[in-house]
């Protein structure tokens, strides 16, 4: 793969759960191994070096000439081979089927053997699906290229490596990025490698797979040269570390390259294989081609490669029995029934500091601070930070923008960016009251249309003069502490939520059907439409009327219905049921999880089913109670602004 030597960061100018020994009834669960068309006509492509100027890049950098590879096809047919010989119910899935999230849904587990080439779509839909409670095992090199990006004429260079989209490692699998819970940090060619048990995990794929194989280790031998990716964890109690590269050399490059590559991979730490818990689902993800290492049936198969040998394990590796075992025991556990969740969690923080507001020498009146936006959450977050100067009639009158490729997690290096801003205008600008509003989007460099903004902070300017005097949003007086203050104070700087003049917000409050229609069309960043109309059926409100506007663009956005009697009922109660469809809608929240609502009817029966399942599988709501939702219950304003905050922290792709 294409990759860039030093990129690490650019900001451009398992749960440990235990199951029971026992196998899992592999006869009835269905697994699914892909047989992916578009990676293996990358694999056998040919393409020139050249240089490309990435976008946000002010220099070029080499892209390196690709050759054919290995058949992928043929090791999808090894896995398929695998599985049905140890009594799983496997079937073939294809890439059409990877773009559809309800297809993958029938599936208990899918297996991607060497899946390069995947889109935006079915990265999406994979992570969806894991989320959602589905399980994938990812052998080697899992979506590290677009497959939307793949260059079929030999005379042009291969630009389908992500890198060249993400522009950093720490979105090296764009949207999947998440999922794997793991940082890339290089492709590395290893000489003589020994694979060996993590030292100390206890992990259940472990433990089954010493009592598969009679012996409490697992050693994996290669001679020769092979390419592995090497990852690092995030720090989590989600991810673990099953398998290492114990032992291995780097004599196939120079001093120099030797010197380089090694701080990129360590003896004994660096996994080789990993397993992970996201959501209600698992993964498992092999940094190796460890399908090297077994035999299967050659079967009647269309194999690729026509020698006697091609189902049989590679003459340079050892350890057919161990890969057998770890292979087995994987598919075990990430069949077996389980309860935990695993939920992601995003935040991101707002600080700005030296902020000042004043005439200069020059006389031009500047807004200049520095602003540091960090990433509180424990998955990767990145977008455009924008500074916008806003006059008393919310009116912007200068603005500072900033893409920020990729911030990592929390608790890892690279996880804040501070950037200085300036905004220059005339000197003779009437004094008064201004603000500074700023916000981050999330996403990435070039879907930026497609974000929405999760966080925001207001400065209040007053000025008088030469100078300013600032001051902060101190929250609403009314709304102490509680489950919704971050939410509610969140939303407010961003825009979303006004309060009411007397600086109180009457968070215990119903909130209005139209009131709701007002903080979802902010939060989507829409204005109401003049033109737009509502059904000339609806009896209760005209064109003209306050807040038609309002109900009527919200209805063509599909946020809202038409209520019985043909009415829009603007000051009616918001109810739960029918604020599914809004936020699902309004935010193209994807994903379905099996819910245990009681009070919710069933999916042909109840409108709002699908979305209210919708809404779980984020975590966007737990119900009620743990058996309702109570979907015909008013929502009130505070509830309404935590749960448009939890529909925003789940829209990043």
């Amino acid at each position: 793969m294409n990759k860039f030597t030093s990129l690490l960061f650019i900001a451009c100018s398992l749960l440990f759960v235990f199951f029971s020994p026992q196998k899992a009834d592999a006869a009835t669960q269905k697994v699914g191994v892909l047989f992916s068309q578009q990676s293996e006509d990358f694999m056998f492509s040919s393409n020139v070096a050249g240089t490309y100027q990435p976008p946000l890049f002010s220099y070029s950098v080499s892209v390196d000439p690709k050759g054919p590879y290995g058949s992928a096809m043929d090791k999808a047919i090894r896995m398929y081979s695998f599985y049905k010989e140890k009594g799983y119910d496997v079937q073939r899935i294809s890439d059409s089927d990877l773009k559809n999230l309800a297809t993958l849904n029938t599936y208990d587990a899918i297996v991607l053997p060497y899946a390069v080439m995947l889109n935006h779509t079915q990265r999406e839909n994979v992570r969806r699906y894991v989320y959602g409670g589905g399980n994938a095992q990812f052998i080697f090199a899992t979506a590290r290229n677009e497959a939307d990006k793949f260059e079929p004429n030999p005379e042009k260079m291969d630009l389908s490596p992500l890198i060249y989209d993400v522009l950093t490692y720490i979105w090296e699998w764009d949207n999947l990025t998440e999922t794997l819970q793991s940082t890339f940090r290089d492709d590395i060619v290893l000489t003589d490698m020994t694979i060996t048990n993590t030292k100390g995990s206890t992990h259940p794929i472990l433990q089954n797979a010493y009592k598969l194989t009679g012996r409490n280790n697992i050693t994996l031998k290669e001679s020769g040269n092979e390419w592995i990716e090497s990852i690092a964890l995030w720090p989590t109690k989600n991810a673990q570390s099953i398998l290492t590269f114990s032992d291995f050399s780097l004599k196939s490059y120079t001093p120099e390259r030797q010197a380089y590559k090694s701080k990129y991979i360590t003896k004994g730490e660096t996994p080789a294989l990993t397993a992970v818990q996201y959501g209600e689902g698992r993964l498992v993800y092999s940094a190796f081609k460890i399908y090297d290492f077994i035999t299967v049936d050659k079967g009647n198969y269309d194999w690729h490669d026509k020698s006697t040998t091609v189902n049989r394990a590679h003459d340079n590796t050892s350890g057919a029995e161990d890969a057998t075992a770890v292979l087995q025991s994987s598919m075990d556990w990430l069949l077996a029934p389980r309860t935990d969740f695993a939920q992601r969690h995003y935040d991101v923080s707002i600080t700005p500091s030296k902020v000042q507001a004043y005439v200069n020498p020059k006389k031009r009146f500047v807004f200049r601070g520095t602003v540091r936006i960090k990433n509180e959450g424990h998955v990767p977050a990145r977008g455009l930070m924008t500074v916008q100067a806003v006059n008393a009639n919310n009116k912007v009158i200068g603005e500072y923008k900033k893409i920020l490729t990729g911030l990592a997690p929390h608790n890892l290096e690279y996880n804040s960016y501070d950037e200085m801003f300036e905004i220059m205008m005339p000197g003779n600008i009437a004094d008064g009251n201004y603000k500074l509003k700023i916000t981050f989007k999330e996403a990435r460099h070039d879907r930026l249309d497609e974000g929405f903004v999760t966080r925001g902070h207001i400065i209040n300017v007053q000025k008088k003069g030469n100078y300013s005097t600032l001051s902060t949003f101190k929250g609403f007086k009314d709304v102490g502490k509680g489950s919704h203050l971050d939410n509610i104070n969140n939303a407010a700087e961003i825009g979303i939520i006004t309060g009411y003049e007397n600086g109180t917000f009457k968070p215990s409050n119903t909130v209005s059907r139209l009131n709701a229609m007002m903080m979802m069309l902010r939060a989507m960043d829409v204005t109401p439409s003049k033109s737009a109309t509502l059904p000339a059926t609806v009896t209760d409100i005209k064109k003209g009327a306050y807040g038609y506007d309002v109900l009527a663009t919200a209805y063509q956005y599909g946020l809202i219905n038409i209520e019985k009697g043909n009415k829009m009922n603007a000051q009616g109660p918001m109810r739960r049921g029918e604020m599914a469809q809004a936020l699902v809608k309004g935010f193209d929240l994807q994903g379905t999880s099996t819910v245990k609502f009681t009070d919710i009817g069933t999916p042909t029966g109840y409108a709002q089913y699908h979305n209210i399942q919708t809404l779980y599988h984020h975590r966007i709501t737990t119900g009620k109670t743990a058996s309702t939702y109570a979907p015909y219950d008013a929502v009130t304003r505070a509830q309404f602004a935590t749960f448009i905050m939890r529909a925003l922290e789940s829209t990043s792709k």
